[in-house]
Formats: structure tokens, sequence, C-alpha cells
């Protein structure tokens, strides 16, 4: 009959029960091809007889290993930051580790206590995603070399010149902003906007392919909006300030802010598509069933994660982080882009609309010193 709950079994105990050594039991628990077959079935149906539960933390101490993994997210109720964690954690127990989770919210104060957590936990390997602290102090922060950097968010990031030549995950945001445009313009629209959403790499590195590629076009570009980080939260005005000078199309930082930016045009009288296109980015799964369906840059945020656990177990395993890794993007063209003037609505609407999907690029390496 096993003991009271509240008494822990120890090892000593299972290996008495089973009648072998404690070192023999230790053994036997850890599948050791040492021990014969029959005496490691006999131990385990002992620890299973008694509820024995091995000690995780003394056998880390042993090992100089906790099986684990500690991923710093923005905000896990964020679609893109929930599909990285759910690609993370899939990879993560594939390979047998746990996943220690913690949001920064966008707060340098926060990420610095996340990674002292992480320190204190003895984390086998850290992900940071999206983090806004400069890369040389995270570094020194964790004190560790099995750190992986995705979508790295510092201000000196911006463009991918500064990443690492190791260990970094990013996301081909340049050349999504680039593709966004090239579609705008084939598809007619010849004022076009860009809606930014703070002061961060990603946001940077977009804007400044939006205007790049419409520089190097015939368009007539207007300014960039300043919507602020948390702009998508109130759409209506940020809607109220594009409103008063509205181009022809809008590309906005990500597909929350596109979202909330259509309901508050549609607030302030505007139609979306007729009265001006928006595109996002990301691809979150409400893009493609808002109304009108949003055209947006699909970004790999799944294999974000998937990708983040793969090097730091190679660093694990093998020493040393893989090199760094730009990933491709895909355009989704919906509805929300038909071009300017294309929208009869003395016609009805209604049928599927398929998305169609224009540029699909391949995965980018990053060259020692960090250079593209």
């Amino acid at each position: 009959m096993p003991p009271a709950p509240h008494r822990r079994v120890t090892l000593g105990e299972v290996a008495r029960a089973a009648g072998v050594s404690a070192a023999t039991g230790s053994r036997a628990l850890a599948g050791d091809p040492r021990i014969s077959g029959p005496t490691r079935e006999r131990v385990r149906r002992a620890a299973e007889r008694l509820g024995y539960v091995p000690n995780a933390a003394a056998r880390s101490l042993r090992r100089q290993a906790t099986r684990t993994l500690g991923l710093l997210l923005v905000d896990l109720a964020d679609p893109v930051h929930g599909l990285i964690a759910a690609g993370f954690e899939e990879a993560a127990a594939a390979r047998g580790f746990t996943v220690i989770f913690v949001a920064g919210f966008n707060d340098p104060a926060r990420e610095r206590r996340a990674l002292q957590l992480f320190a204190e936990h003895r984390t086998d390997g850290v992900a940071l995603v999206s983090s806004i602290l400069d890369p040389a102090e995270a570094l020194t922060l964790i004190r560790s070399d099995r750190v992986v950097l995705a979508q790295a968010d510092h201000p000196s990031l911006a463009g991918y010149g500064n990443d690492r030549p190791v260990g970094s995950i990013r996301s081909d945001d340049a050349a999504g902003a680039g593709a966004t445009v090239r579609h705008l313009l084939d598809a007619g629209y010849r004022e076009i906007g860009y809606v930014g959403a703070g002061p961060t790499a990603s946001n940077a590195t977009r804007r400044d392919a939006v205007l790049r590629a419409l520089r190097d076009s015939a368009a007539r570009p207007r300014r960039a909006f300043a919507a602020g980080r948390d702009g998508w939260r109130d759409g209506l005005a940020v809607a109220r300030r594009i409103a008063r000078d509205l181009p022809e199309a809008l590309i906005c930082y990500d597909d929350k802010l596109a979202l909330a930016l259509m309901d508050g045009l549609r607030a302030c009288g505007l139609d979306v598509p007729r009265d001006v296109g928006i595109a996002g980015y990301d691809d979150i799964p409400f893009a493609a069933c808002s109304n009108p369906r949003l055209t947006t840059v699909a970004s790999p945020s799944a294999e974000i994660g998937r990708l983040a656990v793969r090097m730091l177990v190679g660093a694990i395993e093998g020493g040393e982080l893989p090199p760094s890794v730009v990933l491709p993007v895909e355009l989704v063209v919906r509805e929300s882009t038909p071009g300017p003037g294309s929208i009869d609505y003395t016609q009805p609407r209604g049928g599927e609309v398929s998305p169609r999907r224009v540029t699909s690029l391949e995965p980018v390496g990053v060259a020692p010193g960090g250079g593209r």
C-alpha cells in the first residue's frame, strides 16, 4: 500500500523493495542498459507500487541540466506571439524540454526580471522574442551563450545590420513591405501612406522599406502616420487623424492596427476598400475573416518558435549556436486592396473570393558580422 501522500518516497526505499542497491535502483530507473531487463522491470514496478516520484531538481543538479527552456514574449494574448509560443512549446516538448513562459509587455524592467527568473531556474537555453532590450544588456543579464534572439526589436537593430551572426531569427520584413507596395502600385494606387506603431526595429524596418519602394516608383508617397505602440487599441482616434488627409491606400505596421483602423474609418463615415485600400502584416487568423478580408504579409510565426527551439537544442547538444536566419514571407492579396475605383456598389456583392498569394521568398542567411 502506498505511503501517506504527505511523505515523499525515497529512492532507497524503492531499491530495498526491489532487492537491489540504491545505485542499481537509480540506474534501473534511468534506463541504464548495463542493468538487466528483468532488474529494470522489478525496480520500475517497486517504484510504481510505492508511488515514487523522481526528484527533478536533484537530478538536474547532478546532470548540470534542467531540461527547461525559457521563452520571453511581449504578450501571450497577442495572436502572433501566441503562434510563436505554440510552435516553441510543441518543438520543446518533442525534445523532452519543459518551457517557462514570461510576458514582457514592452517593459524593459519586466524583461530584466524575466531574464533573472530564467537564470534563477537554471534554464538550459532562452529565447527572447521581440525583446526591446539592447541585446548586449540582455546577454549580460542572462550570462549564457544559449540565447536566441527572435525578431529582436531594440531600435539599434533596424534593417538587420546589427544582428548577431549566430542565434538570431527574423522574418524578412523589408521584402514583405516592398512586396506590399508593388502590389498596391500594380492595383493602381498612387497615393500610399504607412501607419506605424512605435520606436521598434520592426516598425522602422517596415516603414523604411515602404518609403524606399515608393521613392523608387512613380507613386506620390504620403507621410508615415504614427499610431503609437498601442494605437490598435483606439482605432477611432487614429482614423480621425488620418481621415483629414486620406491617401488612396494605407500599409499598416501589423494586422491588429489594420483591422482597428478599418473599424475606425467606418465610424468616420469612410468605406474600406471603396474610399481607401488597407494592407496589414502578419496574417493573423482574424485577417482572413474580416470584412473586407485583409490583404497582408504572412509571416511564419509558428516556424519562428520551432526554429528557436532547434537552435537552442543545437547549442545545448553541440556547444554553439547555428548561424542566424532571415525567414521568407508571403504576400496574401485579399479584398481590402482591389484598386481605386474598382468597387461597384450598384452590383450585388457576395460569392467566395480566394486569397491570392503573390510572392514567396527564399530564406536568406546572415553573413558573419551581421550583414545580409
